[in-house]
């Protein structure tokens, strides 16, 4: 088992699913087998995890582990607290959200007690993370559709649907998406036409579905670029047949996908972008790979 001499655990005042006092108590239970002393830190607001990240840097605490409970919102202002205050301390991320896609991607139990008890003896990993003009995200940015449809959907009726994936479920219904005119540069490769949504992916699932491309990996210094040039039930199909890299774009005549290190995306008009589910930055975008930039614990691959 491995051990630490002090953790801290943050979690925002709506995150888990249930009654977040109750999480909170099952996990701190598996957390101090591994930890002398374990500081837990609520946050109130959104900002509160990065200035907290801040303090670590700034008063040399005495901090040598970090737990997060939340969804892929809460982590992505964490990871952006970590990358700003360049802390080099090893995540454990305990899932509170929604989806929870990126978790997913470390292999973690969907549940935040079982995913507590994986991290007593889980390994860590060296993770990409994702530059994305002057913002950081773990798992994907995303323009179009992924918009369109997060921000017609309340919070609560996304938590009822859950699993069944409101993302899916859009791009299977969807007859007359908004479409956008693109410039993707992929490492000097320039690529234009007419889109429904553009994802950039670091992880291996969006929206709660994993995405059919069989090389993917959040530790193999390369971004992922999905164009999506059409919507309806072509599109939910082609997204159920899994392809690798060398036959994508040969068998796919709905979405063309592009690998590479540094991706610049234009609209032609300035477009809303999603990164890890929050909305809050615009297009253009300057994405880079920062390759294997965080230590992150990982389950086993059989989870």
């Amino acid at each position: 088992m491995i051990s630490f001499t002090h953790g801290v655990l943050f979690y925002h005042k709506g995150a888990g699913q249930g009654e977040v006092v109750e999480i909170i108590g099952e996990v701190t239970k598996q957390l101090v087998t591994i930890c002398q002393q374990l500081t837990i830190y609520k946050s109130q607001e959104k900002g509160d995890i990065i200035k907290y990240c801040h303090q670590i840097k700034d008063e040399s605490l005495s901090i040598d582990v970090i737990y997060l409970l939340g969804g892929d919102g809460t982590i992505h202002e964490l990871i952006n607290g970590v990358m700003q205050a360049e802390l080099n301390l090893p995540i454990g991320i305990l899932p509170g959200g929604t989806f929870n896609d990126f978790t997913k991607t470390l292999n973690l139990p969907p549940q935040p007690v079982a995913a507590a008890m994986t991290l007593q003896n889980a390994a860590v990993k060296h993770i990409d993370v994702m530059k994305i003009n002057d913002r950081y995200g773990l798992n994907f940015a995303g323009m179009g559709l992924i918009v369109e449809n997060s921000e017609g959907v309340a919070e609560n009726a996304k938590s009822r649907i859950g699993k069944f994936s409101y993302l899916m479920s859009t791009l299977r219904s969807v007859t007359n998406p908004t479409f956008f005119n693109y410039k993707v540069t992929v490492d000097g490769e320039v690529y234009t036409g007419n889109s429904s949504m553009i994802i950039t992916a670091n992880g291996q699932f969006v929206g709660g579905n994993r995405i059919p491309l069989t090389e993917l990996a959040a530790d193999d210094g390369t971004l992922d670029v999905f164009i999506f040039k059409e919507s309806g039930i072509k599109l939910f199909t082609e997204l159920l047949t899994e392809k690798s890299t060398e036959n994508w774009n040969d068998i796919s005549n709905n979405i063309e996908h592009y690998s590479g290190g540094s991706i610049t995306i234009e609209t032609e008009n300035t477009m809303a972008v999603d990164i890890d589910g929050e909305i809050d930055i615009e297009t253009p975008l300057q994405i880079d790979i920062l390759t294997k930039r965080l230590r992150m614990f990982v389950g086993p691959e059989d989870i």
